[in-house]
């Protein structure tokens, strides 16, 4: 079963903990979580999966240059990493979001 959570307002400034949602966080394997940044304008950032949120997100926090602009957030939860994975590319592929490299179109 397929969990969409409602897209949110995100402080990409928010301490570490306070980044995610109790409802985000997928638990226990094999659940996953795909989750989607836009900027203030809604225009899509980036789409990832994780199964640990608060620790990828800290990852982004230290390393992606579009994080700063992040102004909301969107998470699904899948039921295993399979299904996530699979939506993952879709995801990338049909949104184009600005600052993914892997799974767009023409791309690997």
């Amino acid at each position: 079963m397929l969990t969409r959570l409602p897209l949110r307002e995100f402080d990409p400034g928010a301490r570490t903990h306070d980044l995610v949602r109790p409802e985000e966080d997928p638990g226990l394997v094999p659940r996953t979580a795909l989750y989607r940044f836009y900027d203030r304008d809604k225009a899509l950032l980036y789409i990832g999966i994780t199964g640990q949120p608060i620790e990828r997100w800290a990852k982004h926090r230290r390393n992606a240059g579009w994080w700063p602009a992040a102004a909301y957030v969107a998470v699904e939860i899948h039921t295993t990493e399979w299904r996530a994975l699979h939506a993952e590319r879709d995801a990338i592929r049909s949104e184009n979001p600005k600052f993914n490299k892997r799974s767009k179109k023409g791309g690997k």
